[in-house]
């Protein structure tokens, strides 16, 4: 069994977000999640695993491949591998997100 809380978890600074992973996917256990938030922009980007983004706070804009959705809390997205995706916080909240994905999107 795996427990973890966000307060306990020192995010990491990437560009316009931080992220705090609760699960890396590693031997013995395929799922990776991550809590999102984000201050401006999260840049052009591509995974070889599928990525499920599920929003939580904030809104803003979503492009992946060559469609736009517009996000707002509770909407949630399902990137094909290899799809260019990114998001665009709008307004002045952050945009807060979780990132799913089942095996490790860094490999």
């Amino acid at each position: 069994m795996i427990v973890k809380r966000l307060s306990e978890i020192v995010p990491e600074r990437v560009g316009d977000f931080k992220r705090w992973y609760f699960s890396r996917a590693e031997p013995g256990h395929e799922l990776s999640v991550r809590f999102i938030e984000v201050d401006g922009i999260v840049t052009p980007h591509t995974h070889y695993t599928e990525e499920t983004i599920f929003y939580i706070e904030g809104r803003g804009l979503a492009r992946v491949g060559e469609r736009e959705v517009r996000i707002m809390p509770g909407t949630m997205l399902v990137v094909p591998p290899g799809t260019v995706h990114s998001t665009i916080r709008e307004g002045n909240e952050p945009l807060r997100y979780l990132a799913i994905f089942v095996g490790n999107p860094d490999l």
